[in-house]
């Protein structure tokens, strides 16, 4: 894994979560985050110089907190927001991170977040595996993956 992108997959990741979701997020996994039960998967896919994908699985009963605090709902949010709520964190958070594959100045365009069921890892075949983040977040825990297609990625 790309020691530079990890870094920076971590903080983007990090930073979101605190600044939308108004969730701490640690990097320290305790035994019932780690032991948390699938939850949901949304991949966003980005095309520039370089190719590829961001993949946001979370753990636990994570997205009905999350979209709550991101809305400022007090009671239990619908399915379809919290799914929602799910694709733009991987859209801010793959915003962020395109940005230090390439030359600073490089254009890429995202596509629209697909949202799926309990979160199955993906296989080798969706790509090589750059950086992956793994956050504990409430009684859950996050984890964040950069794959790449295509393309070469800044030293």
């Amino acid at each position: 894994m790309n020691k530079r992108i990890q870094t920076a997959l971590s903080q983007a990741a990090v930073s979101t979560f605190e600044s939308m979701g108004f969730l701490l997020p640690t990097r320290e996994l305790d035994e019932r985050q780690l032991k948390a039960p699938a939850e949901a998967s949304v991949t966003v896919a980005f095309h520039g110089p370089v190719h590829g994908a961001l993949q946001v699985r979370t753990f636990g009963r994570l997205l009905p907190v999350l979209t709550a605090n991101m809305m400022g709902l007090m009671e239990a949010p619908s399915a379809q927001l919290q799914q929602d709520a799910l694709g733009e964190i991987a859209n801010v958070i793959c915003g962020h991170i395109v940005t230090f594959l390439t030359e600073p100045d490089a254009v890429y365009s995202l596509d629209s977040p697909k949202v799926s069921g309990p979160a199955a890892a993906p296989g080798k075949e969706d790509g090589s595996l750059e950086a992956q983040v793994q956050l504990g977040i409430e009684d859950g825990r996050t984890v964040v993956e950069l794959r790449i297609f295509e393309g070469t990625l800044a030293p």
